[in-house]
């Protein structure tokens, strides 16, 4: 199984590279190399790097190289790979590089590098026992570890590979971006005095390229992300949220400033009421030209791109359907203008496709085959989306899968109901990340339903907005209602249904569980059941204030009432409980206290906790393949032995 993300198109848009991601079994963890091939498809992909963990691949401006970032061996390090041949050269930093951008002319990079911070591994007693003093509320990130150091730029001069620091201060430093001089820098930077304990807050900062005082440019952001020039360096892009505060069910937007901060900052197409999508490391968005921008969307479910220039209101669709777009590039010349992204959805693995946007009625070229080994040898299945009417009259969509086996005859007995609730609540389902689980489900012969109660976002800011102060209120009638519609459409068996989710859908389903008993079992990961102590463990602790409206010290008989360890009393349905170890969201004391509270009183629970690993292991192609497979395995067998069904080997 593999997985084709971060695509990146030179300035002459012939070619496109990307990385690839597949699981080794033998070292048991997901690895990945840069693949490379031709934009207009017509060439067999190419192993650029061996790997094992080579990722975000682009192209100098000039050419010259294409450069890397691969943490093998060591800490994360950017390699240049000069393409007329030889050996790629690592660029030798005095920390981990968290973030890299090309110069226009690809002369330099701008890195942001952590300094300051402690080693992972010391051959000294003394440096391994050593206290750390802790900053601030927001001191540890899930998949990081503890926050020591800052986060500092630096350019690298590539013919005399020197590297060079140009900003200082006890600050953090993301994301910088080049203006199209080369003279400038665009970065995010949180100077406040509160920047230990707010995790998304940032201001947009400009400072010359060989250093010196900064300037802030905008102000009092949430989630600030991408700073980038526009061409003609008259303005930048980035996205995020205007103001800091209350952050907490608003919709992550585009947003367009002049670059020598003269007027206002405006949105980008306002009268589109979507976020632009999350993404890790590739932009969701890229400039066109001086005035226009393609950004990728969340609309109900699908993360489509589309096209605006300023002053529209809505721009046009450029790429829609059931799909979901993880990042984008843009390049081209001769008379074309090639648009590279990654698409995936619930029956296909992501691919890298191109379009060039020169031709009006062009079609997307896949150039990746990620997924063909597996598409060929396994049937993956198709989704359907239905939607009814919550409690209060509001529309709630829900996706399903049906197995091969789901009412084949009209005699025949509809098949179990899976309820598969998703994280966030900020986030959406289907999420394509999680085919794999999905599809196993399937395949084990439950019909798979995948609900967007109120929360969900890509329905609308409103929508997203009203589960803010009200979790396990209204999204859980909404849950309800998308079980109670799939069975009355007679797709599912009243008799026999089942519920799980991870995160916040480990959350729901806690919650599920304590408040009825129509579920005949439940597959609970990572969840959050104490609202009070999740404040005080948690590396998103100040988060749930803003999302609850309330903290444990002036609400802390409303936290406890929407609290799942409160009913763990009322639970009749066996539960199957799971954690990583290394999971600092929803931390594994969360799911200790399920726990302990369920066998105290009796109830019939199994609790596997995964050794390492990261909130984010639940992906599979981000955790151990053993984990994943055994997780799986699990779940089935938990389902069969409590009136579902097994399957030998989905």
């Amino acid at each position: 199984m593999r997985w084709a993300q971060e695509p990146h198109v030179p300035n002459d848009g012939d070619r496109v590279a990307w990385s690839e991601v597949s699981l080794d079994l033998e070292r048991d963890e997901p690895v990945s190399n840069i693949m490379v091939a031709s934009a207009r498809g017509d060439d067999e992909p190419r192993r650029f790097s061996e790997g094992p963990h080579d990722t975000t691949p682009a192209w100098a401006p000039d050419g010259q190289f294409l450069a890397f970032v691969s943490a093998d061996p060591g800490p994360p390090a950017v390699h240049l790979a000069p393409l007329d041949g030889g050996a790629p050269v690592k660029v030798e930093t005095p920390g981990p590089v968290r973030w890299y951008n090309w110069s226009p002319g690809g002369d330099r990079l701008v890195l942001v590098v952590n300094i300051g911070g402690r080693g992972a591994e010391t051959d000294k007693a003394a440096e391994r026992n050593a206290p750390r003093a802790i900053r601030g509320t927001f001191n540890r990130l899930d998949g990081a570890g503890w926050l020591d150091g800052r986060d500092h730029l630096f350019v690298y001069d590539v013919s005399r590979r020197s590297l060079r620091q140009i900003s200082s201060g006890d600050y953090n430093h993301a994301q910088p971006s080049w203006s199209p001089d080369g003279s400038s820098i665009v970065f995010v930077s949180d100077r406040s005095r509160s920047r230990d304990d707010r995790a998304e807050k940032g201001d947009l900062w400009v400072v010359a390229s060989t250093g010196g005082r900064a300037r802030r440019l905008v102000g009092d952001l949430g989630g600030a992300a991408f700073p980038t020039f526009s061409p003609d360096g008259r303005h930048v892009a980035f996205s995020g949220l205007l103001g800091a505060e209350q952050q907490a069910g608003r919709d992550n937007r585009l947003f367009i400033v002049r670059s020598d901060g003269v007027g206002d900052v405006e949105k980008l197409v306002p009268g589109l009421d979507r976020p632009v999508a999350f993404t890790l490391s590739s932009k969701p968005f890229a400039w066109l030209s001086d005035d226009e921008l393609l950004f990728t969307v969340v609309e109900a479910g699908t993360i489509g791109i589309r096209r605006a220039r300023f002053g529209e209101r809505l721009g046009r669709a450029i790429v829609s359907g059931d799909a979901q777009v993880n990042g984008l590039s843009v390049g081209g010349g001769d008379g074309r203008r090639i648009l590279s992204y990654a698409s995936a959805w619930v029956d296909s693995p992501a691919e890298i496709l191109c379009l060039d946007l020169a031709k009006r009625s062009g079609r997307p070229l896949q150039v990746s085959h990620a997924g063909r080994e597996l598409t060929r040898s396994v049937e993956l299945l198709k989704t359907e989306r239905l939607q009814t009417k919550s409690a209060d009259g509001l529309d709630v969509e829900y996706f399903v899968i049906r197995p091969k086996t789901g009412r084949a005859k009209p005699k025949s007995p509809a098949p179990p109901l899976f309820l598969e609730i998703h994280g966030g609540p900020s986030l959406y389902n289907p999420i394509s990340e999680l085919f794999p689980y999905y599809q196993v489900l399937a395949a084990a012969g439950y019909l798979v339903t995948l609900p967007n109660p109120r929360g969900s976002i890509g329905y609308g800011e409103q929508f997203t907005k009203q589960v803010r102060g009200d979790w396990a209120g209204k999204d859980f009638q909404d849950l309800m209602t998308c079980a109670d519609d799939v069975i009355e459409r007679g797709m599912a068996d009243n008799l026999r249904q089942f519920v799980g989710g991870y995160s916040y859908g480990g959350f729901m389903s806690a919650w599920t569980v304590g408040q009825t008993t129509r579920f005949l079992a439940a597959a609970v990961g990572a969840p959050v059941v104490n609202l009070a102590s999740m404040f005080g463990t948690s590396d998103a602790n100040t988060y749930f204030a803003d999302a609850l409206t309330g903290d444990p010290w002036s609400s802390p008989a409303g936290l406890a009432s929407r609290s799942p360890v409160s009913f763990v009393r009322n639970v009749g349905t066996p539960v199957f409980l799971y954690v990583y170890d290394g999971d600092l969201r929803c931390p594994p004391g969360q799911a200790d206290e399920f726990f302990i509270g369920l066998k105290w009183f009796g109830k019939d629970v199994e609790y596997i906790r995964y050794p390492g690993g990261s909130h984010f292991s639940y992906f599979p192609m981000a955790g151990a393949p053993s984990q994943t497979e055994d997780r799986m395995r699990r779940v089935l067998d938990f389902l069969g032995r409590h009136g579902g069904l097994t399957a030998e080997r989905p």
